[in-house]
């Protein structure tokens, strides 16, 4: 049996994760000729419904499933990989706490399992489980982004904006895109809890 694998991409939003993920992908299956199976959640629908999109405009076909995984959504899953070389997952922090089983179970039967997921929420907390696959990971890439008010090439951060101006607390999951978020560096976040400082 092959040697299962974790990798993990991670950074802020407009880092180019799942570009990353879908470049890592297409190389596998075109120089590595390895069958990869790559799965979205359903809810982020920003782009395509079956392919997971870069901001540049790298493209992966995909399936995409619920966030909530639940048994019927595993035995797919499982079912849809068993001849896979390489399993991948975008957007890993919109799903359940089931995904952690699933990416280490994939791994136990010798699939590489690659995952990209957003390193904090808007708060500047862990989002979803990441910290938890990070953990478990083989490999981690942490990309940064450029930060949106002075330039640096070093954001780690995701801020939620309203009208161009960071936000106070609100819910944790809102998908949206460059009017709801840009990237910053740690020197330019703003806390939710400080935006009135």
């Amino acid at each position: 049996m092959p040697k299962g694998r974790i990798t993990v991409i991670t950074g802020p939003m407009f880092s180019e994760k799942s570009g990353e993920l879908i470049r890592r992908c297409q190389k596998l299956i075109k120089y590595g000729r390895r069958k990869v199976v790559a799965y979205k959640p359903a809810e982020d629908d920003r782009f395509e419904v079956n392919e997971i999109v870069s901001r540049i405009g790298y493209k992966l076909p995909a399936i995409a499933i619920p966030k909530q995984l639940t048994p019927k959504i595993i035995k797919q899953i499982m079912t849809e990989t068993e001849d896979a070389d390489v399993v991948a997952f975008d957007e890993v922090q919109f799903f359940s706490r089931e995904i952690m089983d699933i990416v280490e179970e994939l791994a136990y039967c010798g699939k590489h399992v690659i995952v990209d997921g957003l390193n904090m929420d808007y708060r500047g907390k862990e989002f979803g489980y990441i910290g938890g696959l990070l953990a478990i990971s083989d490999d981690i890439e942490k990309l940064t982004a450029f930060c949106a008010v002075c330039g640096s090439p070093e954001a780690v951060f995701t801020q939620r904006i309203v009208n161009g101006e960071p936000v106070t607390l609100g819910p944790v999951i809102m998908i949206g895109d460059s009017e709801a978020y840009e990237p910053r560096c740690r020197k330019c976040f703003v806390p939710p809890h400080k935006v009135k400082c």
